[in-house]
């Protein structure tokens, strides 16, 4: 109904702005979410692709952990084991109990190291006796790689926060990647999808 002349247009109610910062709020939310969930890769790699998404043949490294140990990614994966590289520093207070649930996860499985683990420590300004002071101190596992990354694997890997991890199964495609705060539940299907614990 057209309003009379001289007469002002009644206002648009105000559920109609309800609506459309409700729609507005959940495109952003959808976007969000589908850029950083955690991703599983499809049954076969396509292959000869390198990169960094669930999928891809890992980008390879070569790094030398605090015990003198060179560690590449097929060297982690030997004996036919998956391996997870997992990226923080030694102030990253999340990262430290999701490293907790992890080592948790894999003692309940029972058997010696059924996947290796590969901790890079970002942060330049940490060196190797900072990283030997955070392993000793918590208490993690001397099965474990710690290295400093010195190979550049925050750029081969894309990683944008700490707290990054990747899954890798024995012939080295990446099978899983998350950037959220792990608990002992995300391990179990984090490494449910290379096999282990299933």
């Amino acid at each position: 109904m057209r309003p009379r002349r001289g007469q002002r247009p009644s206002p648009r109610p105000p559920w109609a702005l309800v609506l459309v910062a409700a729609g507005i709020a959940v495109l952003v939310g959808a976007s969000l979410w589908s850029a950083l969930r955690p991703r599983e890769a499809p049954a076969v790699a396509p292959s000869g692709v390198v990169g960094t998404r669930p999928g891809d043949t890992a980008p390879e490294f070569r790094l030398v952990d605090i015990e003198g140990r060179v560690v590449t990614r097929t060297g982690l994966l030997s004996g036919g084991k998956p391996g997870l590289l997992f990226f923080t520093t030694t102030w990253c207070l999340p990262c430290i109990e999701g490293l907790r649930q992890l080592q948790r996860f894999q003692q309940e499985l029972g058997a010696p190291d059924p996947f290796r683990v590969l901790i890079v420590f970002v942060d330049p300004r940490e060196g190797e006796a900072d990283v030997r002071r955070y392993r000793d101190r918590y208490g993690f596992p001397r099965s474990w790689f710690y290295a400093p990354d010195t190979d550049r694997m925050v750029w081969k890997y894309e990683v944008r926060y700490l707290d990054t991890k990747f899954v890798l199964d024995p012939q080295t495609v990446i099978r899983w990647t998350d950037v959220y705060p792990a608990g002992y539940d995300t391990w179990r299907r984090a490494l449910a999808t290379v096999g282990v614990g299933r």
